[in-house]
């Protein structure tokens, strides 16, 4: 029996970022904590505390994203999950 593939969603900037913090890392050290969505390499966010580091990943999150767009950067779909847009005009400023 093949495995069938999940149909892609394309959902709105706001709701695949909250997509993207769903799958937020955070590792802390003595200095204190980052946070990381491994799907899309390069973005990171700092706090004192975990709670601070996720909070900031939110604006990480949309800095990626804004400038991956402006660039023709592919933006990852995440478990079926796609960005919509068709064109950087498109994108929330």
């Amino acid at each position: 029996m093949a495995l069938e593939s999940q149909p892609k969603q394309q959902v709105s900037f706001a709701a695949y970022v909250e997509e993207a913090l769903r799958r937020g890392v955070v590792t802390c050290e003595s200095d204190g904590c980052t946070a990381t969505v491994p799907e899309l390499l390069g973005c990171i966010s700092y706090g004192d505390t975990p709670e601070a580091a996720l909070n900031n990943l939110r604006d990480a999150i949309e800095a990626w994203l804004l400038t991956a767009i402006k660039f023709g950067d592919p933006v990852p779909e995440l478990d079926g999950v796609r960005l919509a847009y068709t064109s950087a005009d498109e994108c929330p400023s």
